[in-house]
């Protein structure tokens, strides 16, 4: 029966095979007519790539549904090919595509070079995509990886490269590519960065510019000058190989530094460093190269708490003109979420973009403790244990106290309230460098941290958004929860591209965070920070560095967490305290509490009430330990940060604690500071090394991630 049948089969195929077979070329001929016509349906005409216009409009919306900010996907400004200087043409087509004189659109050549690299790195690394295939993706595509998309994409570069000239070609792509911190095209970068007309760019800030459309957000020298300035000089090297500049132009030109000078921004926006913040992450949060037009984007902001940030800091930069307090920035966040509800990353957005919240890498002097005292309740001690205030030795070297007081044995909370420096360097010493900085990254510290005993005095360098966050993991219980700004991001069509999920992980136990915050209480109660207090359960940490460069304050309710810097973005010595940041920390916290119920802390489970001193004083600065010069930083991670199953984060870190300390040149003196504002009455802890030294805008992290 079967072999009948298969007989019965192949008898009819050859019968009708010719039929068989016109039918499949008519077929597979119709598909592919099909596929032609769906590819060259709604492909742009010349004139339409010609006067494109950007249409889609990009909304920034706070957490009440009112609006920061709305301005179109595209250049305020549009420039003609002859205002371009030649070294700009240059250094973009050295860098973006070397053979774009050379090629119809497509480049396969450079294609299969990108495979190659690709298959050698064994993951993707380049692209193959030209300068015009950039340009018909970025006006008429979306971002989108997808096959049928790169056809379209292909076909768009043909069609542009048979009706465009190369000059007209490298117009458009210069007069609507994405350059970063929302300058579309590069009249608007050029006057975004440096505060000039495009013809006035130097070879040096030209070649800035032609690094950024790569990656907009990660090299942007408003977020990140180091990795600007680097990518920058990769873009000299790629103007050498292809011949554009000779090895003597090449050396001059790397050694010049990247100098910003940032031009006011035409749109008006509420909530200014916040909404720039935003930005930087779009592209990072949405995983494309460039940020699509028609987004709306859904923020965490609160805009009646974000009023009172900026005036709160705007009064106290007025009236601490006197101390010599240029700048400051307040930042709040929602411990239970980590969701950003105010950021005010300086005085006055209009004249100077640089936002201090999460761009500048400043010493936390005493704040730091926080993270010491917590390592240690962690590792067993309690607040009442006793040690004794007194010079101490650090192997070599001694420690002593700003104020060269020592009123011998004290209770940890004592200590802890009055910000002793040698009783934290003995707990730092007791629960070991490693232990501390376990703790600290667990909190949400993600910078790199110094070795030494000048760890804890706070001299590491880190943003005001990461240890206001590691202090949000107290006010949450011991469960840190990664600040975040955005929680949707919504297409014109209504399609949610990017929704946020909540990245927590248990830090430290509730027990422990308990207790940390008892202590904390306790330096505003009558510590340190006592100018702090709003007449509600609240705990925070006073922090001063060297020469009172930096003045903090982050402190906790149940339901915010804040923190406050004051200083000078050039570095220069204050005349105030820790006192200056507690008191700007409570108008603004008793301003913004008012509308929160009183909530008190979680109690301990049979827990006794603390013993402790009546106040001593405000808080001197965190000096080095006598004979310590500034500490080596500690090695970058071998690897990324990753959490583990249990949640916790986890750092390839790390370096030897016996290191000894690696010498730098001792601080400079300042002439004629008084000790403190207004008579310190209990000096804080400076911790010093380095200056403020605004990163002037970043890549890190990230920035941390919104």
């Amino acid at each position: 029966m079967t072999a009948k049948f298969f007989a019965s089969m192949a008898d009819t195929w050859r019968r009708h095979r010719r039929a068989w077979f016109i039918g499949i070329v008519v077929t597979l001929a119709g598909a592919l007519l099909g596929l032609w016509f769906a590819l060259l349906w709604d492909l742009p005409t010349a004139q339409q790539v010609r006067r494109f216009t950007p249409e889609n409009r990009l909304i920034v919306k706070a957490m009440d549904g009112s609006r920061l900010y709305s301005a179109a996907r595209g250049p305020a400004k549009q420039v003609k090919y002859r205002q371009i200087p030649e070294y700009l043409v240059q250094a973009v087509v050295a860098t973006e595509d070397r053979r774009f004189y050379n090629h119809p659109g497509i480049d396969l050549i450079g294609i299969g070079r990108a495979l190659w690299r690709d298959a050698e790195a064994g993951e993707v690394r380049e692209g193959g995509s030209t300068i015009t295939q950039q340009l018909a993706r970025n006006l008429f595509l979306t971002q989108e990886r997808t096959l049928w998309r790169k056809f379209k994409e292909i076909l768009i570069a043909a069609r542009i490269e048979q009706e465009l000239s190369k000059a007209e070609i490298l117009t458009l792509y210069l007069n609507q590519i994405y350059f970063g911190s929302g300058a579309y095209g590069v009249a608007d970068a050029a006057r975004l960065y440096f505060s000039k007309n495009i013809e006035k760019l130097t070879l040096t800030e030209a070649a800035l510019l032609a690094g950024l459309p790569q990656a907009p957000s990660r090299y942007s020298p408003l977020i990140d000058k180091t990795l600007a300035r680097k990518r920058r000089d990769v873009v000299l090297k790629n103007m050498v190989e292809v011949g554009y500049l000779n090895a003597q132009q090449y050396a001059s030109a790397r050694k010049k530094s990247v100098v910003l000078r940032p031009g006011p921004r035409s749109e008006k926006t509420q909530a200014a460093y916040f909404v720039d913040y935003v930005r930087s992450q779009l592209a990072s949060l949405l995983g494309t190269e460039s940020v699509p037009g028609g987004l709306t984007i859904e923020t965490t902001l609160d805009p009646q708490m974000q009023a009172q940030a900026q005036k709160a800091l705007g009064g106290a930069l007025a009236d601490y003109r006197s101390r010599r307090v240029g700048q400051g920035a307040i930042i709040t966040l929602d411990p239970a979420t980590g969701e950003i509800r105010a950021m005010a990353g300086g005085g006055d957005y209009q004249k100077s973009q640089f936002n201090r919240t999460v761009q500048a890498l400043r010493q936390p002097g005493s704040t730091f403790k926080t993270f010491v005292y917590t390592a240690a309740i962690e590792s067993g001690s309690r607040p009442e244990d006793i040690l004794s205030d007194r010079p101490v030795r650090f192997g070599a070297y001694q420690v002593k106290n700003a104020d060269r007081r020592y009123y011998g044995e004290m209770t940890l909370v004592n200590a802890l309230k009055e910000s002793r420096n040698t009783v934290a360097v003995q707990l730092f010493t007791r629960v070991g460098e490693d232990k501390v900085v376990d703790v600290a990254r667990r909190m949400g510290v993600r910078s790199r941290l110094r070795t030494g005993a000048a760890m804890a005095l706070g001299a590491s360098e880190l943003t005001l958004l990461e240890l206001t966050s590691a202090h949000g993991t107290l006010a949450n219980g011991g469960v840190h929860v990664a600040p975040t700004a955005v929680r949707r991001i919504v297409d014109s069509q209504g399609k949610v591209l990017y929704a946020a999920v909540p990245r927590t992980r248990v830090a430290l136990s509730s027990a422990v965070a308990a207790t940390v915050t008892r202590m904390l209480e306790q330096v505003i109660a009558n510590g340190t920070g006592r100018k702090a207090a709003i007449d509600r359960p609240a705990a925070g940490k006073t922090g001063t560095s060297e020469n009172y460069r930096d003045l903090l304050f982050v402190g906790y309710t149940p339901q915010l967490v804040t923190g406050v810097w004051l200083g000078n973005d050039d570095n220069r010595p204050t005349r105030g305290s820790s006192a200056l940041a507690a008191v700007l920390w409570g108008r603004y916290m008793g301003r913004v509490m008012a509308t929160f119920p009183v909530k008190a802390f979680p109690a301990l489970e049979q827990s006794e009430p603390l013993e402790v001193s009546p106040p001593m004083g405000e808080e001197y600065p965190a000096e080095l330990p006598e004979g310590l010069e500034e500490p080596s930083p500690e090695p970058e991670p071998t690897g990324e940060c990753y959490e583990s199953d249990q949640g916790q984060l986890v750092c390839p870190n790390e370096t030897d604690s016996a290191a000894s300390p690696a010498t730098a040149e001792p601080p400079p003196e300042v002439p004629d500071i008084p000790e403190s504002p207004a008579s310190p009455q209990n000096p804080e802890e400076p911790a010093e090394t380095n200056p403020s030294r605004p990163s002037a805008e970043l890549d890190r992290p990230p920035a941390p991630t919104p």
